[in-house]
């Protein structure tokens, strides 16, 4: 396992993951919309690493978009840490039940508002953690829970959270000296996890624990933790334990260079007004002609969203998804390359074929040969609906040009809008209106609210940046969490959308604080309209948030949060955006300036027309799980990454390569995810699976909603996966809901 951005074995992105970022949002292309990862969230910065998921805790991150610049000069004075509790709310912690929390002792100290402060904030985690460290390899029998478990955890809490608050400030913070400060902080912190990872007098004191009498979740922890150690090398020899740090060390700096090249390289492209026919008046109005008489676009999602969807021009289309697919090439290449070397030979070091067979050990899936089959069986079962789809597309497209014989990767999603528009009546420039940045943020809460019987007030406390929204979580009136959402673009800012676990929650301790950051319109005017995409993925971070929150209240930090086998982290937020086309949840809250609630009638074809695309979007999704896999499980050294991603677009991918793109250059989740995107549609089986469950009973059953409250969420890690899942559905998940969602006859 591995010490992620998040910290989450994924998902900030930062997933993060991926990931998420709304995977689901522009042409359906995890590459081309806002997306976690996740988590990864970037930003799965160290889930690459083999380090143990005491290591993994429940920091997410997802994924995706940013936009033009905001005020850079305004820095609120405190982050979100621990620290800024209110006095009151922790009276009210206090008493509070058992499964809730008993007062609240922070762990991370006030927010440093300058690099100087925050290096010397970095400085006493370091010095705090090694204290822990060499204390722990120091104690001797009798070795119980409270003399090795319970000294290890302490240890894990200060590092999950200072890990997870540098990687926020490296992803969000306005000052860029920070961010640097924040990244350094990173790469200190994930030296020291792999020294707990590799530290063999602490892996022969957890082995020695008898947890036979222990409660569920400690032998849980127990296990999980040995197994991990295994995983990252500790009972290897000295010298190949010193080999595995010095691996581990260079795929850290290696991945942040690899996300660093993505993230600084914005391209443009200057086209005519004329050029923009199409596009909607608010997007022409908020980028002004310049004095070459040419306007702007940039490789944001603010921009390429609304271009990919709307602009009549395909040249226009064709040069901009170029630029945007090329972003850190030709860099990128290179650093790519070695990271898959550096990671190959960590695994044959460890005595794995592949660093896909060792990173999928611990996963539900359980090894690169499993996930190979899920993927070929996941492509054969989309292929039929995918067809349908180009079918559809090149169908539209011959009407514009008689002589297409196949749909280019820059004209699906402009073609998608069409048929929509014109087959299904559903016309995305229409339904922009209902969706004004605060009226979906007070819908969305209110639907969680109603759903989860829990309450959502305003939380006055400082943070890194003005536009940053802070909110308390109260459950039969008590605080149970805390959350920020960082939801416009600026300048410097993560250019994606993701779930940040920002502090780890602890029974007793601590409670779990998690921040959404995101890059939507409505940061200068609130009432600014938000693509129904956008929305979409707007519940599907939330929906990390979420199950980071009422996760969030274990004994252990690695098992606190989202802190499940990560190939199940995306099912509960990719479960949660099936009620955006639930027509009671739409009206509570998407309502136009005119005051009109979205009509029945556009509900009702926004439902009909959903099934169209999806087949070709879960197509799109295996490519990208075939290519991440296929990097990882073979040889980096008998293929090229062009070569290799061009066979496997030609086998898997029902669109042709665009010539003069390099995906693989861009694509963040090559580094979070490493070998593991097939997560994403794995999760997704598993979420269809669970929202079938809702379907059956009725989406605003309240005892159905708590019975997936206390058995999917509220329990974190403290379960695997598949025990959950069984138990909310009464029997073992399957891929037929999956399955019966692609068929024209559902809808």
């Amino acid at each position: 396992m591995a010490l992620t951005a998040q910290l989450k074995c994924d998902l900030r992105a930062r997933k993060l993951t991926l990931d998420l970022a709304n995977l689901f949002a522009v042409n359906r292309d995890p590459a081309a919309a806002p997306m976690e990862n996740h988590m990864p969230l970037a930003t799965q910065r160290l889930l690459t690493q083999t380090l143990p998921p005491i290591l993994c805790s429940s920091l997410l991150i997802a994924t995706l978009a940013a936009c033009s610049p905001q005020h850079e000069d305004g820095i609120h004075s405190q982050a979100p840490a621990a620290s800024t509790v209110d006095s009151t709310e922790a009276q009210a912690s206090a008493s509070s039940s058992a499964e809730l929390v008993a007062g609240e002792q922070p762990t991370t100290s006030g927010y440093a508002p300058t690099a100087a402060g925050f290096e010397q904030q970095c400085k006493t985690w370091l010095a705090a953690i090694d204290q822990g460290i060499n204390t722990l390899e120091g104690v001797s029998a009798p070795f119980t829970v409270e003399r090795v478990l319970a000294p290890l955890n302490d240890i894990q809490i200060l590092l999950f959270d200072g890990a997870s608050q540098a990687e926020l400030y490296e992803a969000v913070h306005p000052d860029s000296s920070l961010r640097d400060a924040a990244a350094e902080c990173t790469t200190a912190l994930a030296d020291i996890g792999s020294r707990i990872a590799l530290s063999r007098p602490i892996y022969d004191a957890v082995s020695q624990v008898d947890v036979s009498d222990q409660s569920p979740d400690t032998r849980h922890y127990h296990f999980t933790t040995l197994r991990g150690f295994r995983l990252s090398g500790v009972d290897k020899d000295e010298a190949t334990r010193n080999k595995v740090r010095e691996l581990n060390d260079k795929i850290t700096r290696l991945g942040q260079e690899f996300d660093k090249n993505i993230q600084e390289d914005v391209r443009y492209i200057e086209v005519s007004p004329a050029e923009l026919a199409g596009l909607p008046e608010d997007f022409l109005a908020a980028r002004p002609v310049g004095d070459n008489g040419l306007v702007r676009l940039s490789t944001r999602y603010v921009d390429i969203v609304p271009v990919y969807t709307y602009a009549h021009s395909d040249e226009v289309r064709r040069l901009l998804r170029r630029e945007e697919r090329s972003r850190g090439y030709p860099v990128n290449d290179k650093v790519l390359t070695e990271l898959l070397k550096t990671r190959h030979e960590l695994a044959t070091l460890l005595g794995f074929a592949s660093f896909a067979d060792l990173i999928t050990a611990d996963k539900m899936v359980g090894s690169a040969a499993n996930a190979q089959a899920f993927i070929d069986r996941f492509h054969a079962l989309v292929k039929p609906a995918a067809t349908r789809d180009i079918a559809q597309l090149l169908a539209r497209l011959q009407q514009i040009d008689p002589a297409a014989t196949e749909v280019e990767r820059w004209q699906n999603t402009y073609l998608e809008e069409l048929i929509r528009k014109e087959q299904y009546q559903v016309d995305a420039a229409e339904l922009r209106q209902y969706f004004t940045y605060s009226k979906v943020r007070d819908g969305i809460f209110a639907l969680v609210s109603d759903m989860f019987e829990v309450e959502i007030r305003p939380w006055q406390t400082d943070t890194w940046h003005p536009a940053v929204e802070s909110y308390a979580m109260y459950r039969d009136g008590v605080l149970m969490a805390r959350f920020h959402l960082d939801m416009h673009p600026r300048e410097g800012k993560y250019q994606h959308a993701a779930a940040f676990g920002t502090q780890v929650g602890i029974a007793g301790k601590q409670l779990p604080v998690s921040t959404l950051v995101c890059n939507f319109a409505g940061g200068k005017d609130a009432s600014e309209a938000m693509e129904f995409s956008e929305v979409r993925t707007f519940l599907h971070e939330f929906g990390h948030l979420v199950h980071a929150l009422f996760g969030g209240h274990q004994r252990w930090a690695a098992l606190s949060g989202i802190a499940t086998e990560w190939d199940y982290v995306e099912a509960p937020s990719q479960m949660l955006e099936e009620w955006m086309y639930d027509k009671d949840t739409l009206q509570s809250f998407a309502v136009n300036s005119k005051g009109e609630t979205i009509p029945d009638e556009i509900v009702h074809k926004l439902r009909n027309a959903r099934l169209f695309g999806e087949g070709l979007m879960a197509n799109m999704q295996i490519f990208y799980a075939a290519l991440s896999l296929e990097y990882h499980q073979r040889d980096p050294d008998t293929f090229t990454l062009l070569d290799k991603m061009m066979e496997l677009e030609a086998r898997y991918s029902p669109m042709p390569h665009q010539q003069e793109t390099y995906f693989y250059a861009n694509l963040g989740h090559l580094n979070g995810y490493s070998a593991i995107y097939y997560t994403y549609m794995w999760s997704k089986v598993i979420a269809m699976d669970m929202f079938s469950e809702f379907e059956k009973n009725g989406l605003d059953d309240r005892e159905t909603a708590r019975r997936y409250r206390d058995i999917i969420l509220a329990p974190g890690g403290t379960k695997p996966a598949a025990k959950m899942v069984e138990e909310f559905l009464g029997r073992p998940y399957s891929l037929d809901a999956f399955a019966d969602s692609l068929e024209p006859e559902k809808e």
